[in-house]
C-alpha cells in the first residue's frame, strides 16, 4: 500500500511563512498569472486542489465536525468518499457540490487555522472549498511478478504514459505526463537471521515496462511498489508481493554428537537446525560405512533406503527421516541409530559396528511453495571424540563406593594445593636471595633503551564476539552510516578476475559504482568482498574495529574516498575509490638515466612536487591521528597518486599486489617496537613516515637493501643503522627524517612538528633536495635499478 506523502495547501493571496521550496512557489505563480486568482492550486501530491472563497451555505449538515487543520478535514471527507472539504474557522464540512455564482472575493477568507498560522480556513460569513481528487488514473496496470528465482524478482506491469485532470476554475483540463517509474521493496517475512541493509530506490523510464530485482535473499516475501512519476509527483502508484523461490540451505550444520556406542547402535545428539534460506522440513539421517580400502566417493543420486544401498553395493544409505514442521520440533534431539523401528520412508536396520568404522551424517531438506532444496554434510572423526562435557563418573555406583570416590579425590586436590604452596615460597625464597647478591645494581635502572610494549595486535578472548552479536554488531555500524553510504548492488559493476590485493578479511577487486542520481556517471571504485560466515572470530573482531574507526572518519582530500558498503545474500562490500599508480611506481618511473634528456636532471619531478608530496602524506596522517586511529600499514605502496598528482592514501586493507599478484613485505618500513613486540600507535606511524619521506627523496630507493630478514634488521636499527642520506638530500631535510627514527619512541617527533617543518622546507626546495645533475651530486649514490627489491619492498 503506497503511503500518503506530506503536502501543503496555500490559501490564497496569502504567502506561507515557511517556503516549502522554491519550484512549487514558482508553480503557484504561474497559476495565477496564467487562470487569475480563482485557478486551483495544485498540491504537492496532487491529491488535493484548493478551489477558492464560496459564501456561507446554510444547507450543510448541523453538526459538524472539529478540525483545526484543512489537512485533517481533508482526510477525514476522503474518508466518508465526499468530494469538496469545506473549512469554516475550526469547522468542517463534507459535500459533494458546491454553487459557482457563489464565487466569493479571496480576500474574505481570512481566519487562520487553528493549528497552522500560516494557512486560513474560511471568513465572516464565507468557507475555503477543497476538492479532493481520489482517483489515481496513472497507476501501473496489472502489476505482477513473471519470474522468481532464488536470488531475484522479475515484474511486469502496463504503462499509462499520460491522465488528464481538471478541476472548477481551471480554463482547461490539466494533462500530465509520467516521466517515470519509482521502484521500492521492502522485506515482509523471512526465514533469514542475516541483516536486511535499508535498499536504494530504483528509477526507470517511463518506457520500461518490466524490471528484474537482483541479490534478494531466498524464500522471502517482498512487498514491491511501483510508483507513477509525473516530473516530481507521484500521480499512480501499485504494489505486489512477491516471493523468491527456496534455497539451499545455509549454513551447514554442526554434526551429530557421538553419546554412546554398542555392537549393534550408535546413540547421536542432533544439534538444533539453523537455515537462513528456507524453512527446516525434514531431516534425514545418513550412515556412511567407512570398511572399505578405497571409500566410495559421496553422490546423493545413489543415496537411498538401506534395501537399495545393499543392492547397489553403496556403502551408505539413509536411515531415517525425522519431521521438523513444527517450531517446536527443531531443538536438540536424541536419536538411535540401528534401534530397528521405521522413521518416515526408511527403516533403522541394527548395525554391525565390529566389521568397520561408521559415520553418522545430516541431510537437511528444505521445501517451500512446490521447491525443495537439500543439504547433505559431510561427517569427520571428530565426533567421535570425547569432550570434558560429555565425562560421566561411572566408576563407582551410588552408596558407599560414591563416599570413597569423594575421598581419594578430596586427598588427590588437597596433597596438589600443599605441594603448591610448598613449591610457591621455595622459589620466593630463592629470588629474594638472588637479588640480595646485586650488590648496587638497582633494579628500575634502565641498561639499554626501552622499547613500549603493548598487544594490541591480537584480540583478548572475552571480547571476540559470537556469530549472532557480531552481526548485530556490524548491522548496527551499517546503519550509523549515511544513507548514500548504504549501497544498493545493482549500483556496482565487477570485475571478478581483476584482483588487485588479499588480506585478513577477502579479496579486493576493481569495478564501477554507478551514480544513483545520475546513472550514466560512473566511478572506478575497488571493491572488499567478505565472506561474514567464513571469518574467524578474531578476524570478526578486527574487522568490527576497524570498521567503528573508517565510520568515524569524514572524507578528507588525501584519503581515498570511502564509498560506502553494499550486501548480497553471501557477500559483504566495502568500497572506497580506485586509484591505480602508487607513490612507489610513480618515483620509480620517474627517474632519468644519464643518457636521456633533459641531462642535467635526474628525475621528471620537481622538488617542490616531492616536498608537497611529502606534505600531503602528513596532512592525511595528522588527521588520522587527530581521530585517534593507527595506521600500521603506511609505505609507498598503500599510498596513489592521482592523474593530478595529488597524493590518496589508503587506510583501509590490505596492500595491493605489486606485480604478478606477490605480496608485499612491509617488514623494512616497520619501527623497532612493531618488529619486536608488535605494538602500534602514533610513533610506529611516524618512523614509518621516515621511512616513506626518504622513499621520495631517493626517487622509490629500497630502504635496507643489504639486509635479508626481519630480525637482522631489528638487530641492525638497535645498533644505530639508519637509511643513508645522499648526496642530493640536504641536512636540514635528513634531520627531519632522523627525528622520525628515534629508537625511543617517546622521542620522536610529531606530525604536527613534521607538518610546520615541511612548509619551512618548502619556501625553498633547493635548499632541501636537489634533482639536478651537477658535478657536486654525486650522481652515482641513486641506483636507477636494484635487483627485484625495488618493486617487491
Amino acid at each position: 500500500m503506497a503511503q500518503k506523502s506530506k503536502f501543503w495547501i496555500y490559501a490564497l493571496g496569502h504567502r506561507p511563512k515557511n517556503a516549502v521550496n522554491n519550484l512549487l512557489t514558482t508553480f503557484y505563480i504561474l497559476l495565477i498569472t496564467k487562470f487569475g486568482y480563482g485557478a486551483a492550486q495544485l498540491l504537492e501530491d496532487t491529491q488535493y486542489y484548493y478551489v477558492g472563497c464560496y459564501t456561507e451555505r446554510t444547507d450543510l449538515p448541523q453538526e459538524s465536525i472539529f478540525s483545526k487543520t484543512p489537512q485533517s478535514c481533508i482526510e477525514i471527507c476522503e474518508h466518508q468518499t465526499h468530494k469538496y472539504a469545506i473549512l469554516s474557522a475550526e469547522q468542517c464540512y463534507c459535500s459533494d457540490n458546491l454553487i459557482a455564482e457563489e464565487r466569493q472575493d479571496e480576500q474574505l477568507c481570512n481566519k487562520r487555522c487553528m493549528a497552522n498560522k500560516s494557512q486560513y480556513c474560511g471568513g465572516a460569513g464565507v468557507h475555503s472549498y477543497y476538492i479532493i481528487i481520489t482517483a489515481r488514473d496513472a497507476s501501473p496496470n496489472n502489476l505482477k511478478v513473471t519470474n522468481a528465482t532464488e536470488n531475484s524478482l522479475t515484474i511486469t506491469w502496463q504503462a499509462v504514459l499520460s491522465i488528464k485532470r481538471t478541476a472548477p476554475g481551471m480554463n482547461a483540463a490539466q494533462t500530465l505526463e509520467v516521466t517515470n517509474y519509482l521502484i521500492k521493496y521492502e522485506v515482509m517475512h523471512t526465514y533469514s537471521s542475516l541483516p536486511f541493509f535499508p535498499q536504494h530506490e530504483f528509477i526507470l523510464q517511463s518506457t520500461e515496462q518490466s524490471f528484474e530485482i537482483t541479490d534478494l535473499h531466498p524464500a522471502t516475501d517482498y512487498n514491491i511498489s511501483v510508483d507513477a512519476m509525473c516530473g516530481e509527483l507521484t500521480c499512480g502508484s501499485a504494489s505486489v508481493v512477491g516471493s523468491t523461490i527456496v534455497g539451499t540451505p545455509s549454513p551447514t550444520p554442526r554434526q551429530p554428537r557421538i553419546l554412546a556406542t554398542t555392537d549393534e547402535t550408535i546413540s547421536i545428539e542432533i544439534p538444533p537446525i539453523k537455515n537462513d534460506n528456507g524453512p527446516v522440513t525434514r531431516v534425514l539421517i545418513i550412515v556412511e560405512r567407512l570398511d572399505d580400502l578405497l571409500s566410495q566417493p559421496f553422490d546423493s543420486d545413489l543415496l537411498g533406503t538401506w534395501q537399495s544401498a545393499q543392492k547397489n553395493g553403496v556403502p551408505y544409505y539413509i536411515t531415517g527421516e525425522l519431521d521438523y514442521q513444527q517450531t517446536d520440533q527443531n531443538r536438540s534431539r536424541d536419536f538411535v541409530v540401528g534401534d530397528g523401528k521405521r522413521y518416515g520412508a526408511y527403516s533403522n536396520p541394527v548395525l554391525d559396528n565390529k566389521k568397520g568404522h561408521v559415520h553418522i551424517s545430516l541431510g537437511i531438506v528444505s521445501i517451500l511453495n512446490g521447491n525443495t532444496k537439500t543439504l547433505y554434510t559431510h561427517s569427520t572423526h571428530d565426533q567421535h571424540q570425547t569432550s570434558l562435557d560429555d565425562f560421566t563418573y561411572a566408576t563407582f555406583d551410588s552408596g558407599r563406593e560414591s563416599i570413597i570416590a569423594l575421598a581419594v579425590t578430596c586427598v588427590i586436590f588437597g596433597t596438589c594445593l600443599v605441594l603448591s604452596l610448598m613449591t610457591y615460597f621455595y622459589l620466593r625464597y630463592k629470588t629474594c636471595q638472588s637479588r640480595g647478591g646485586l650488590g648496587n645494581a638497582h633494579e628500575m635502572t634502565m641498561q639499554v633503551p626501552i622499547i613500549e610494549r603493548e598487544n594490541n595486535g591480537f584480540v583478548v578472548e572475552d571480547d571476540l564476539p559470537t556469530a549472532d552479536n557480531f552481526k548485530q554488531q556490524l548491522d548496527e555500524i551499517v546503519t550509523s552510516l549515511e544513507n548514500t553510504q548504504r549501497l544498493h548492488r545493482n549500483a556496482l559493476r565487477m570485475n571478478v578476475n581483476d584482483i588487485v590485493a588479499e588480506g585478513r578479511y577477502g579479496e579486493v577487486i576493481t569495478g564501477k559504482l554507478i551514480s544513483s542520481s545520475v546513472p550514466e556517471v560512473n566511478y572506478d571504485c575497488q571493491l572488499h568482498v567478505l565472506s561474514l560466515d567464513d571469518l574467524s572470530s578474531n578476524d570478526q573482531a578486527h574487522l568490527l574495529k576497524d570498521f567503528r574507526n573508517l565510520s568515524r572518519l569524514q572524507r578528507h582530500e588525501h584519503i581515498l574516498d570511502f564509498y560506502g558498503v553494499s550486501a548480497s545474500a553471501d557477500w559483504f562490500y566495502i568500497v572506497f575509490e580506485y586509484q591505480a599508480v602508487s607513490l612507489k611506481r610513480r618515483l620509480i618511473e620517474s627517474r632519468r638515466a644519464p643518457n636521456s634528456a633533459p641531462a642535467e636532471r635526474i628525475s621528471s619531478l620537481t622538488e617542490q612536487l616531492v616536498l608537497q608530496w611529502i606534505y600531503e602524506i602528513t596532512n592525511a596522517m595528522e588527521y588520522l591521528n587527530s581521530c585517534k586511529i593507527v595506521h600500521k600499514e603506511l609505505c609507498t605502496h598503500s599510498v596513489f597518486v592521482t592523474a593530478d598528482s595529488k597524493i590518496k592514501l589508503s587506510i583501509f586493507g590490505p596492500i595491493p599486489f605489486a606485480s604478478n599478484r606477490q605480496k608485499v613485505d612491509i617488514t623494512r618500513w616497520l619501527a623497532p617496537e612493531t618488529l619486536r613486540h608488535q605494538h602500534y600507535s602514533t610513533k610506529s606511524d611516524v618512523w614509518s613516515f621516515g621511512c616513506v619521506a626518504w622513499e621520495c627523496c631517493t626517487l622509490g630507493g629500497t630502504l635496507y637493501a643489504n639486509i635479508a630478514n626481519s630480525q637482522q634488521l631489528l638487530d641492525a636499527i638497535k645498533c644505530g643503522a639508519r637509511p643513508v642520506q645522499p648526496d642530493f638530500v640536504y641536512q636540514d631535510l635528513y634531520q627531519l627524517l632522523l627525528n622520525c627514527w628515534q629508537l625511543e619512541p617517546s622521542e620522536r617527533t610529531t606530525f604536527d612538528d613534521i607538518a610546520y617543518n615541511v612548509r619551512q622546507l618548502m619556501t625553498s626546495p633547493k635548499h632541501a633536495l636537489c634533482f639536478d645533475r651537477t658535478p657536486n651530486n654525486a650522481i652515482d649514490t641513486l641506483p636507477y635499478y636494484l635487483p627485484m627489491l625495488e618493486t617487491l619492498n
